[in-house]
Formats: structure tokens, C-alpha cells, sequence
């Protein structure tokens, strides 16, 4: 499959293009209902627009336990990304301070701490979601879990097979369909017949 905007080629399996981020899934959904032709423009600010609500929907869609990992996985990324900076800054600012003198190399010695910021930022991430949105996922679940009936988590007392062949029980109906409407007329109403029409 080749990119209608820019002509890469790329495998079926991509869904995005890897030098200009076409979607190719749409145009794959096209050709799939038999092409376009060339006089079709495509209206890529709609088509973008789809995309940001097909991935909003899909966020939404997560269970609580897949938002707090992703979580997690966010605090660790922003903290590496903050020690990252941090050794990098630290390196960098400690060789142009040994070219400065005075009260400006305190401060060449100073600015690296600034990576601090995203690694305290990525660690409160991970401690959110490794104890603070783990208990509000528990406590989602034990809602829900108390929600749905207390049979759905009974276990049988029997195997499933030993249900099987079981012989079925009869259902006793103490009551009548026509009886909870009937009962609520005030006096009995009687239908005519067909031998009093006759």
C-alpha cells in the first residue's frame, strides 16, 4: 500500500504513515468500498478530528486498572526523563562553570537542579498510582461487585455436569396471567357473545 499524500510505501499492518502520519486506515476503509477517484478530495481536518474522537472514546473505554498503569508508566517515563536532564545539566553547567569566575559559577552549579522538577513530578506519579489509585480501583470493583447479585459469585454446589443431569424441577405458578388486570376492574364487565349478535 502506497501513502496518498506523500507515496511511501508501507506493509498492511501500519495504521499510521511513517513519514508524513497519514491515517491509512481510512484509506484502507476506501478502497475497501471499491476506491475513490482522483476528483474526491479528502477533508483532512475532519479526518484528524475522527481520529482524536476514536482515541478519545477508546481512553474512556479503558478500565480503572488500565488508566492506573498507564499512570504508572507515565510517573516512570517523567522521571526518567527528569534524571536524564538532571546528568545531563549537571555535566554540562559543571564544564562552563570552570570557565567562569565569581558569583556565576554558583549559579552554573545551581541551574542542573532544576531536573528535579520532572522527577519529582514522575515520582508522584508512581506513588498515585502505586497506592493512592490502586485503593479507588478496589473500591470501584467492590462497588460493582456489590452491585451485581450474590449469585453470580456463589460457587454451585454441584459440578456443572452433575446440573446437567439432573432431573429438572418443576416451576409452581400460584398465579395466572390475566389475573393482576382482572382484579383491578370494579365490577365485572361482560363481553358480548357471538350468538348475541346473531
Amino acid at each position: 500500500m502506497f501513502c496518498p499524500a506523500c507515496g511511501t510505501e508501507s506493509n498492511e499492518q501500519t495504521k499510521y504513515c511513517t513519514k508524513c502520519g497519514v491515517n491509512l486506515r481510512r484509506v484502507k476503509g476506501v478502497l475497501g468500498k471499491g476506491g475513490a477517484t482522483r476528483t474526491d478530495p479528502v477533508d483532512w481536518q475532519r479526518a484528524t478530528a475522527e481520529d482524536w474522537l476514536e482515541e478519545r472514546n477508546h481512553q474512556r473505554r479503558k478500565s480503572p486498572e488500565e488508566k492506573r498503569l498507564n499512570e504508572i508508566k507515565a510517573g516512570v517515563i517523567t522521571t526518567s526523563v527528569g534524571l536524564g536532564m538532571l546528568i545531563f545539566l549537571s555535566l554540562l553547567f559543571a564544564a562552563i562553570a570552570q570557565t567562569v569566575e565569581g558569583p556565576e559559577r554558583q549559579i552554573m552549579y545551581a541551574i542542573p537542579f532544576a531536573g528535579l522538577i520532572p522527577v519529582l513530578i514522575g515520582l508522584g506519579l508512581i506513588v498515585n498510582g502505586v497506592f493512592v489509585t490502586k485503593r479507588l480501583v478496589k473500591l470501584k470493583e467492590d462497588q460493582q461487585r456489590d452491585a451485581l447479585p450474590a449469585s453470580l459469585f456463589s460457587a454451585p454446589d454441584t459440578s456443572p455436569v452433575q446440573q446437567l443431569n439432573a432431573p429438572a424441577q418443576p416451576v409452581a405458578n400460584d398465579f395466572s396471567v390475566v389475573e393482576p388486570t382482572t382484579t383491578r376492574l370494579a365490577e365485572r364487565i361482560s363481553a358480548p357473545s357471538s350468538r348475541d349478535t346473531n
